[in-house]
């Protein structure tokens, strides 16, 4: 029994998410598939992209994660099976799996060419179900991941530069904005204790043109309801938080944009 995991944009109120699981289940009838996520904001590939690194890893070795936010189906961006020390991952070159693929070590790249591993015809506006779902059961069913096609050198990635810390000045980016409204930021635990930082002590954050007051706590019950916090979250990675409301409302900020905290 192979596990597959599916992550995606696509929701649950049409079929194409069912129609992904038939497709593999066809392939591999012992499959066991379960969802990552299907609300992923429509063609938001940082979401995706976050999502499926800080959840890859908790899945058993070798299980086939297949991701798809792809904006760019029917273009020539390549389709790809990235085989990882600790996993697979099959879906669009387009930054999407990069992070996650890191994460679970990665090993090699191979671009989806082999006709065998495309379910035909092959719709041009529905790769999730006949190329990356299809993909997934064959590999599932024991095919392995160099017979899909070429290898090739790299894979795209998301357009992030590295957190940066000078002094009591940390300039970083927005990771993601998850569903309470807390601002990740691609800050890991390893800077995190770099920071000239102790809890009770007071933040300023530049968020664009608006300055704001946070406090550096241990949890989110360690400041009033309203105020705003800066922690090491339960994903790894340093998060804005407002108690009982929304940081991304106040920092009016999204993935990918820029912060600048000062200690």
């Amino acid at each position: 029994m192979r596990v597959v995991t599916l992550l995606s944009d696509f929701g649950s109120r049409d079929g194409y998410v069912a129609q992904m699981k038939g497709t593999i289940l066809n392939l591999c009838p012992s499959a066991l598939i379960t969802d990552i996520s299907h609300e992923v904001e429509r063609h938001n590939i940082p979401m995706g992209s976050f999502v499926l690194e800080t959840t890859a890893p908790y899945f058993p070795n070798g299980t086939i994660h297949v991701a798809i936010v792809d904006p760019g189906v029917g273009s020539p961006r390549k389709g790809i099976v990235v085989e990882c020390e600790r996993g697979i991952f099959v879906g669009p070159d387009n930054g999407l799996m990069a992070r996650a693929s890191e994460k679970l070590g990665l090993k090699s790249v191979y671009e989806i060419r082999e006709r065998g591993f495309q379910r035909m015809p092959v719709s041009s506006t529905f790769h999730g179900r006949d190329v990356f779902a299809h993909v997934a059961g064959l590999i599932a069913f024991g095919r392995r991941p160099h017979e899909s096609g070429p290898r090739v050198s790299k894979m795209e990635k998301l357009d992030l530069s590295r957190a940066k810390l000078s002094g009591n000045n940390l300039v970083c980016q927005v990771l993601h904005v998850d569903v309470f409204g807390n601002v990740i930021t691609d800050v890991d635990e390893n800077l995190v204790r770099d920071l000239p930082k102790g809890v009770g002590k007071t933040i300023e954050i530049k968020s664009g043109t608006r300055v704001l007051q946070a406090e550096y706590v241990g949890s989110y019950y360690e400041v009033d309801n309203g105020a705003m916090a800066v922690l090491l979250g339960s994903q790894g990675y340093l998060e804005i938080a407002v108690r009982e409301g929304s940081a991304r409302d106040k920092l009016n900020t999204k993935p990918l944009e820029k912060l600048e905290l000062r200690f």
